[in-house]
């Protein structure tokens, strides 16, 4: 018996590690075909990677962060993201945003006109690295300020995931799930939120930071909510002449879902270009599984969220969320 039972053990381990690695692939870029991605702006030399996919390519996209001190990959976040993208033909590039990793500049000084420029060229270097397939821009959050700005002259289609339409509002909505899930009453919470615009008034007022800061708040975020803090997406979006793809999780806790996809499906009502908007049930801000992972923000996550990530790679997506904006990038190639 002692033989069978060690062969079964042993062959169970093996399972389980084939299980494993199987799963730990989709957080590997370096096995993907890859060149470097490089092109210059008005902050300076930006530096990324376009990997390339192992079957015929189909498309093409190129990245554009959220928020925040991103490199190309978010920290690795976006790799099961850009595997699953990887798998279907579709190529993908990123970038370090300016000064960070190898890139020069300051993101912080940058407006959401000069981010629009910015993917402007960096679109432009796809184009001329690769030819005869749709090219388009993919991009996340703050990027809803972002891509509806470009031209048709400047790419094939855009997919937003997790966009809205005004920045003071989507801030709004932000503070109120944040004090909703700090257990404030609903009358504290409205006077939470009218505090807090009337000392907005007040600290955005001139064009130097007051001192001192709220705490947590350096001068170089306060310069760049100073620049993009009336931000409205709405005249782009009702002018903008490019396939768009926008999606959102409804369990989004950073973004009014069901009020963000109603104000597209009117801003878009007339549009020429063709529009696709889907509102997923169960996925967070990012389109995870809201389940596990639905955060405010990142270092928000448990050692749970990090774990289960780890092992589920694409598949901590909602289910069929990263097919549905594939299938709609391809279909841009039939």
């Amino acid at each position: 018996m002692k033989p069978r039972v060690f062969i079964a053990a042993a062959l169970c381990a093996a399972l389980l590690g084939a299980f494993v690695f199987w799963r730990l692939l989709d957080h590997d870029l370096e096995r993907r075909a890859q060149t470097t991605f490089e092109f210059r702006t008005l902050e300076g030399q930006i530096a990324g990677t376009l990997w390339l996919p192992d079957e015929p390519l189909r498309a093409a996209v190129v990245l554009v962060h959220g928020d925040g001190a991103q490199d190309r990959t978010a920290g690795g976040g976006y790799a099961p993201f850009i595997n699953a993208l990887l798998d279907r033909g579709i190529a993908v590039a990123a970038w370090d945003k300016p000064g960070i990793g190898a890139s020069e500049g300051d993101w912080q000084r940058q407006s959401m006109q000069d981010r629009a420029l910015e993917v402007r060229v960096a679109l432009a270097q796809l184009e001329a690295e690769i030819a005869e397939v749709p090219i388009g821009a993919l991009g996340f959050s703050q990027a809803g300020w972002v891509l509806p700005k470009l031209e048709p002259e400047a790419a094939d289609f855009l997919v937003l995931v997790g966009p809205a339409v005004s920045w003071q509002a989507q801030g709004a909505y932000h503070t109120r799930v944040r004090l909703e899930r700090a257990g404030y009453t609903r009358a504290a919470i409205t006077q939470a939120l009218e505090t807090s615009a009337a000392q907005d008034k007040t600290l955005f007022a001139h064009d130097i930071p007051p001192s001192p800061l709220p705490a947590g708040m350096t001068p170089a975020r306060w310069r760049f909510i100073q620049i993009n803090r009336n931000s409205d997406a709405s005249a782009d979006l009702a002018a903008l002449e490019l396939p768009l793809m926008a999606i959102w999780g409804a369990q989004d806790l950073n973004v009014d879902a069901v009020r963000e996809f109603d104000r597209y499906r009117s801003l878009r009502a007339t549009a020429a270009a063709e529009t696709n908007l889907q509102l997923w049930p169960e996925a967070t801000h990012g389109l995870l599984r809201a389940k596990t992972y639905n955060y405010q923000s990142f270092d928000e996550w448990s050692w749970f969220a990090h774990a289960r990530f780890g092992l589920a790679g694409r598949r901590a997506y909602a289910p069929g969320a990263l097919d549905a904006i594939s299938d709609w990038i391809l279909a841009k190639s039939s």
